[in-house]
């Protein structure tokens, strides 16, 4: 044990050294940006049909200042808010109103139907044990792009402040072409839209697959990252495979130490974990000092001082 805390440290101290000898990180965080991050996880999955355009609405008017969005590539390139790479029959139901036989629900791949398909099945009428708490509406998966424009909307009309986008990217080098898009073609996907949008820096893009990460590094640089981690991978080890400081760093919960906190801290890297669903865990993630919490409960965070 020893022996593994002075190479993680060790490993550490060389990432802070090379770091800080060549241009390694991204952009600064733009001001836009808020100073503790308060992130609707797929919008507000504890109170409404997940990734939906009324999750994210919930999500804002329960006090989210970010909002986080899973997205994947269509068969005709459409780029659609979901976390699965194939219809969910856990909360899901066939364009007919019948429920999904066990079993049958990887026939329905995102990837390899048009939009026009996807949009036909129902996401928010079937009662999800997970969420119990969950409104049933009728709720359909939603285009990137008409899902900012409602938040948009939502957000002028109602004189609120505009609201950040962490949007995830959906990738897997086992699942290339079949699941997912490439990760250039995914990239590239999510700046199409983000930029046709006009929201100006108030984006940030994560995953836990480190290819699409750094063909923005490379190809966008002014882009926010995020690195998502659910492993227990040392810190130093994923910023060593990575090869460069992501602007946030997103590990489970469960993993985050206030040595983590501080190593972050030491390199400025925002610490923002997922996905925290109690107020206790989360009291004692601000506690320990990280940058934000992403909940699929963020009215919680209301109460959380």
């Amino acid at each position: 044990m020893k022996h593994r805390s002075f190479y993680s440290a060790l490993l550490l101290f060389s990432c802070i050294l090379l770091f800080s000898c060549k241009s390694s990180h991204l952009a600064r965080l733009p001001r836009s940006f808020p100073e503790f991050y308060k992130e609707g996880h797929r919008g507000a999955r504890g109170l409404m049909p997940e990734n939906t355009i009324q999750a994210m609405i919930r999500g804002i008017e329960a006090g989210a200042n970010v909002i986080e969005v899973d997205v994947y590539t269509t068969k005709d390139s459409k780029l659609v808010v979901t976390h699965d790479p194939y219809i969910n029959r856990d909360f899901s139901l066939l364009p007919n109103g019948e429920v999904i036989p066990k079993g049958d629900e990887k026939r329905y791949i995102i990837h390899q139907m048009t939009y026009a398909e996807v949009r036909k099945f129902d996401v928010g009428m079937k009662p999800y044990s997970a969420f119990p708490a969950q409104a049933k509406i009728p709720a359909y998966i939603p285009l990137l792009s008409d899902l900012i424009d409602s938040v948009e909307t939502f957000t002028t009309t109602r004189g609120l402040p505009s609201v950040i986008y962490n949007i995830e990217l959906k990738s897997s080098v086992s699942y290339d072409s079949v699941y997912n898009a490439k990760p250039a073609a995914l990239v590239d996907a999510v700046m199409k839209v983000v930029n046709s949008k006009k929201i100006g820096d108030r984006f940030y893009i994560q995953s836990f697959d480190y290819r699409p990460l750094k063909y923005i590094h490379k190809e966008y640089p002014e882009v926010p990252i995020g690195f998502l981690t659910g492993s227990k991978t040392p810190f130093a080890k994923n910023l060593s495979e990575l090869g460069f400081k992501p602007n946030i760093y997103s590990p489970h919960y469960s993993l985050v130490t206030k040595e983590l906190v501080d190593s972050c801290r030491q390199m400025k890297i925002k610490i923002v974990p997922w996905t925290v669903n109690t107020k206790d865990e989360m009291k004692a993630l601000k506690g320990l000092g990280v940058d934000g919490i992403i909940t699929d409960f963020p009215n919680y965070l209301k109460e959380i001082k």
